[in-house]
């Protein structure tokens, strides 16, 4: 098997193959390779977090005028691996990070010939991405572990077929004799119309090179009580659903019997049907598969957060200035949030106010979308909205704005009322958290304007 994934050094910089130059051409099997994580550890390595074993192999061409570039290459592995539990990753000398590469799996092959017994060609064609003068690594990602094998490269150059070997590499991942499973996880959730639901997707893998018969399958997921499950969907049906313990969802069944190579895919999706308090709520679960003599693991969390808001509006007046407050709170433990605020003024027939600021938000007319120009008098009946875009609410929290205006002139006899409502919250990114609502809303406040202007509600 290839040795558990560890810090390797790369100076001095070593190689565990390295056979010689053919047509100017070399195939060199570094000692050390890069992770997709960015760790630096040994070639190859198992990761049992991941459940996959990382391969890396390196082809450098010269820039002799005799030297035909590499059209394409192949690389001996375990004939029993299928295609979706490998990526293959390409990094280019000097242009950035590995990037994933299209590859194929033959038994055959027009110009290598049949596979070495046990193995399939993972052959990758490099599509006129690099030439001459580079060198160019290869990274595979493969599900499970693996034996160590020695087998031969063999490279496509111009007309020629290059074959590299040396006595003890190049090291390939090779079958096990026996069956093994391998149990690869992966969970999330989306909030759709306010909505959250949970995705779980695993794949149930036999590497082994022998049947396994009677593949047992658990899940256990443990769910806050505070979110209520709806109806649940699993693939596949076979499986059983309980949720008779409160905050759990377990999920089991026999998978019946895997051949070498086989894989299973599972999925369930658990939608939430309502959510009784806000707050940060993490989802974990722990699944597991096991068989005669092989068994694995899997773990994964999700967090689902929850928002709950106030909204509450009040006046002051100032001589012939009026001032409306918008405050938005965070209630319980709802995590920080970032909306757009809305708010409708009505101004009365008769009277004329005037804005100098908006204070950072926007205002247009209702009805056209005008908008609403600064040091103008502005004669009622006429509607106004505001937009208070991406307001931060913090977690324990507020956000506050001010809306002030100028009352230039009334030809009303009696009282007239000018109303200013927050008429809607509504969250920047709806797909990130849950917004149970906002309370007190819609929430209003009035200036009476007669000689005077009065307000009905002081702010404290």
């Amino acid at each position: 098997m290839a040795d558990v994934a560890k810090p390797c050094t790369c100076s001095p910089y070593l190689n565990i193959c390295c056979c010689g130059a053919k047509n100017g051409i070399s195939v060199v099997q570094p000692a050390c390779q890069n992770l997709p994580d960015g760790s630096v550890v040994n070639n190859p390595a198992f990761v049992p977090e991941l459940d996959k074993s990382f391969w890396t192999y390196k082809l450098i061409t010269d820039c002799s005028q005799a030297t035909k570039a590499i059209s394409n290459f192949v690389i001996p592995v375990c004939d029993i691996i299928p295609a979706e539990n490998i990526i293959v990753s390409e990094k280019i000398d000097g242009c950035g990070q590995f990037v994933p590469v299209p590859f194929t799996l033959t038994k055959t092959d027009p110009n290598f010939g049949t596979a070495p017994e046990g193995f399939q060609f993972l052959k990758i064609e490099t599509e006129d991405r690099y030439e001459k003068g580079v060198s160019v690594e290869y990274r595979l990602e493969i599900v499970g572990d693996f034996p160590l094998a020695v087998q031969p490269i063999k490279v496509k150059a111009g007309t020629s077929i290059l074959t590299f070997e040396c006595d003890d590499c190049f090291l390939v991942p090779e079958c096990n004799p026996q069956g093994e499973l391998v149990l690869i996880k992966e969970c999330g959730h989306t909030i759709i119309n306010n909505q959250a639901t949970l995705h779980y997707s695993l794949s149930v893998t036999n590497i082994g090179n022998a049947a396994l018969d009677d593949v047992d399958f658990k899940d256990t997921i443990f769910i806050p009580t505070q979110l209520i499950t709806g109806p649940i969907t699993v693939t596949p049906p076979t499986l059983t659903v309980d949720t008779t313990i409160p905050g759990q969802v377990r999920i089991s069944g026999n998978l019946g019997t895997i051949e070498p190579g086989g894989v299973v895919p599972i999925t369930y999706e658990i939608p939430i049907a309502s959510i009784t308090t806000a707050g940060e709520y993490l989802i974990n679960n722990t699944a597991d598969v096991s068989a005669k003599g092989t068994k694995d693991s899997a773990s994964c969390t999700t967090k689902i957060d929850v928002v709950e808001l106030r909204a509450d509006k009040c006046c002051t007046i100032d001589g012939n200035q009026g001032t409306y407050t918008l405050t938005i709170s965070s209630e319980n433990d709802s995590p920080d949030i970032v909306v757009d605020i809305h708010d409708h003024m009505e101004v009365p027939t008769g009277v004329t106010i005037k804005f100098t600021s908006f204070n950072g938000c926007e205002a247009r007319f209702s009805g056209s979308g005008d908008p609403v120009p600064l040091n103008t008098d502005i004669t009622g009946p006429v509607g106004l909205d505001f937009i208070c875009k991406s307001a931060l609410i913090p977690s324990g929290g507020s956000f506050q704005k001010t809306l002030s205006f100028t009352l230039v002139s009334s030809s009303v006899l009696g009282t007239a009322v000018i109303d200013n409502t927050i008429t809607e919250v509504i969250p920047v990114d709806p797909g990130a958290q849950v917004l149970l609502g906002v309370l007190n809303l819609p929430a209003s406040a009035q200036i009476d304007i007669q000689l005077n202007m009065i307000c009905q509600k002081p702010c404290l």
